[in-house]
């Protein structure tokens, strides 16, 4: 017994020793080279918006030997960004990343490796834009900005020195807006005006200020974003009291417009804008930092007019605050996850296996053991053979597609504009065995990142591999460690100069006629025209091929059809009178098709729509030393001209209807195509906004339909664009009415906007709203 003691005691004080000894000694640390210094510091004071790329300004200074080093830059919860470069003894190297902002963090990491060690780090706070509007002002001229526009809607401005202007236009894309002001023609370069038109072309909205530079400021431009040029002083305004410039429109075009401004009376127009791709750019004949307009009491409504809406989904429809660019892309990523189905080994392999078993198991195992004497033995030798052939099909089945990588890309091409094009590619990587991969691209890519293929009502960390910029050898993932059987996705963006397909839609009267012309240099399938219900299956198009057809309402189709069965709902109904499965190829167009119209917090409503497919894209990702089964669907999105040869009356589901802001417990209502609210004590403000090409309409009469799920009896106002204020709609409780709404013009904007205010009076009067204009007019 004190044997055992003894020994106890003897291994408490061996113990206490080692825990001590491990104490002393020094933990492991990453190598720290104090000849490396680092300076960091993001783009636009660290102002970002969750889901958009912020350029990151690194200076690397190497006071010790040559070396090449890694860069890597990041939040917390991912991506990692990196690129290499040499570092000379003595030197100094300065370049710029692009990290993609995931969520909102408030810090930003940066790493120096030197073969693959950590040696020197830094950060770099961030603030996250979560709500309203973020604005960039441009150039070194002060302008000043309301912090709240006339309902609340938030606004943020920050100063972007021409030095700051990224070359890159996805390093533009934490802005809403930019306002340009005063800025030399030779001061802008050629990459920085590239990055400013594909930045509009994304869906941007450039102002230019009239100030005394403006002829220099347009200038500077590219002429494919130029709405008007500058030309001699015009009378003064009286209210504001501000000097103006004589405007003269660029082209005659309907991407050019003239812009009504609220509160000014003017002979001639004091603002014109003109369309490109998703975006617009607006320039004014004033000068919006004169004391006169920041002084003048219209100035908060001035505001309103010029600013695009916030493009942040209502709360409720994501994860998280979450732009809406971004809720469609996760909506389109998760469509990866529906596979068309791999060829299955070939049916005479599957014979002479079959064939082989009968055999073997039937009488050649009879002969042997009856041979043998031994009969009996059957009761094993069966269960053991039929084992061996079923571990030898698996063998050859996984030989033979079960060892596969399978990329899997979805590819969707915006056309909408006369030589380029908006590209963004979703790859998903399904992988047979723990792995991690390595992937390059086909065509030279500048930025790509991860994104989840489980939706946008989740947020996993996106920590998983270094995505890396300006590779030599068109390296863009390191590190992307995959399960088995399971699958990582990427994606990239770019514009690329593409003239795809163009259409014209002409309306006359309730004739509709469609012209599609394939400017590409593929052959198109499923070339589908739509114009509200309307459609007109062009089917194939070869390569420089044009036609027309004529657009109707399908036989099959119904109030609130989706846009996927309107299209492919006689293909759904005939397999389902068969009872057979739909392809899979069928499933997954449907899919990507409802991704971008089917769910959501915008309604396509009567905007021309041109699609078409083809099994190939313009690039792609592969993974390096892996044998991988690529399978590739893209969607181009042709541009389609509206063409209205006499008075246009836009029926129900005409507009294109959008949140504008939400509040509360304000909850999205979708009824067939219709976009409703549940409005609380909180107002919200729906946005319905023409078809591009009918932007001008002067409109002869208005009326708005509202519905509701139960008898409802609340606050409705439309907004004066003359005014700039609300005036309120008189209605008693009700379910269902039509209001017919004087002086239409007072309520669509120039720029083709109805806003509606809706608030509950009481809380317990809650049921959905439904609105839906319909107006009549002319185009000038």
């Amino acid at each position: 017994m004190r044997g055992l003691r003894a020994w106890a005691g003897w291994l408490i004080l061996l113990g206490v020793f080692c825990i001590g000894f491990g104490t002393w000694l020094p933990l492991p640390v990453a190598a720290q080279a104090s000849d490396i210094t680092l300076v960091v510091r993001p783009a636009f004071q660290g102002m970002v918006r969750p889901g958009v790329w912020l350029p990151v300004t690194v200076e690397v200074t190497n006071n010790g030997v040559d070396r090449t080093a890694e860069i890597v830059v990041g939040t917390a919860n991912g991506p990692f960004q990196s690129t290499f470069v040499e570092l000379p003894g003595g030197g100094r190297k300065g370049l710029i990343l692009y990290a993609f902002i995931y969520g909102s963090p408030r810090q930003l990491g940066v790493r120096v490796l030197i073969d693959g060690t950590e040696v020197t780090t830094a950060s770099a706070r961030l603030q996250p834009v979560t709500e309203g509007l973020l604005v960039g002002v441009i150039g070194e001229r002060e302008l000043r900005l309301p912090a709240q526009l006339t309902d609340g809607i938030k606004v943020t401005s920050v100063p972007v020195p021409l030095a700051d202007l990224p070359p890159e236009s996805l390093g533009l894309s934490p802005f809403d807006a930019l306002i340009i002001a005063d800025v030399a023609a030779n001061e802008i370069t050629p990459d920085q005006q590239r990055a400013l038109q594909g930045w509009v072309q994304r869906g941007g909205t450039l102002l230019v200020n009239g100030d005394v530079g403006i002829a220099r400021t347009l200038s500077s431009l590219p002429r494919e974003l130029i709405p008007a040029t500058a030309g001699a002083l015009a009378a003064p305004l009286t209210d504001p009291s501000v000097t103006s410039v004589t405007l003269t429109p660029s082209a005659s075009a309907p991407e050019v417009y003239p812009i009504t401004l609220p509160l000014i009376s003017t002979p001639l127009p004091l603002a014109y804008g003109k369309r490109f791709g998703n975006g617009q750019t607006v320039v004014l004949a004033f000068d919006l930092a004169a004391p006169e307009v920041v002084n003048w009491s219209g100035w908060r409504e001035l505001w309103q007019a010029l600013l695009p809406p916030p493009s942040f989904i209502p709360s409720g429809l994501g994860f998280g605050a979450k732009l809406y660019s971004t809720y469609v892309e996760e909506n389109l990523a998760s469509a990866l996850t529906t596979l068309p189905a791999l060829d299955l080994p070939s049916l005479n392999l599957i014979g002479i296996l079959l064939a082989c078993y009968l055999v073997v198991v039937g009488p050649v195992t009879y002969l042997v053991l009856r041979r043998l004497d031994r009969l009996a033995w059957g009761w094993v030798v069966v269960p053991v053979l039929t084992g061996i052939f079923a571990a030898g099909a698996y063998g050859i089945g996984y030989d033979l597609r079960g060892g596969e990588v399978i990329v899997s890309q979805i590819t969707l091409i915006d056309a909408n504009a006369p030589t380029s094009a908006h590209e963004r590619s979703f790859i998903g990587i399904f992988s047979p065995d723990r792995y991690a991969y390595r992937l390059q691209a086909t065509e030279s890519v500048t930025m790509v990142r991860p994104v989840s293929v489980q939706g946008p009502w989740s947020s996993p960390p996106l920590t998983n591999g270094t995505y890396v910029q300006g590779s030599d050898d068109n390296l863009v993932v390191e590190n992307l460690e995959i399960s088995q059987w399971s699958m990582q996705a990427i994606a990239s963006d770019r514009v690329i100069s593409a003239p795809l397909i163009t259409a014209q839609i002409t309306v006359n009267g309730d004739t509709v006629q469609g012209e599609v012309t394939n400017r590409s240099e593929r052959t198109l399938e499923d070339v589908v025209l739509a114009y509200g219900e309307q459609i007109a299956l062009i089917n194939a198009l070869a390569p420089g091929e044009q036609r027309s057809a004529t657009l109707e309402r399908p036989s099959h189709a119904f109030d609130g059809i989706s846009l996927s069965y309107l299209i492919y709902g006689p293909q759904f109904e005939a397999m389902s009178r068969v009872a057979q499965p739909v392809s899979p190829t069928l499933q997954l167009r449907s899919r990507i098709i409802d991704s971008l119209y089917g769910y959501g917090s915008i309604t396509r409503g009567a905007q021309p729509l041109l699609l078409a497919w083809y099994q190939d894209t313009e690039t792609s990702l592969i993974p390096v030393d892996r044998r991988a089964t690529m399978q590739h669907l893209t969607l181009v999105r042709g541009a389609v001209r509206l063409q209205v040869t006499d008075e246009i009356k836009l029926n129900s589901n005409g507009f294109i209807g959008s949140f504008e802001q939400t509040a509360g417990t304000n909850s999205p209502c979708y009824n067939g195509n219709l976009l409703g609210i549940a409005p609380d004590l909180q107002p919200t403000i729906m946005r319905f906004t023409l078809p591009a090409d009918l932007i001008g309409l002067q409109p002869s009469a208005l009326v708005l339909n509202l519905r509701s799920d139960s008898f409802w009896s609340g606050e409705i106002e439309l907004y004066d664009w003359t005014t700039g204020s609300w005036t309120p709609i008189l209605t008693d409780a009700f379910q269902s009415v039509a209001l017919d709404i004087p002086q239409p013009d007072h309520f669509l904007s120039s720029q083709g906007v109805i806003r509606l205010r809706l608030k509950n009076r009481d809380f317990q009067n809650f049921t959905c709203v439904y609105a839906d204009p319909v107006v009549r007019g002319r185009l000038p």
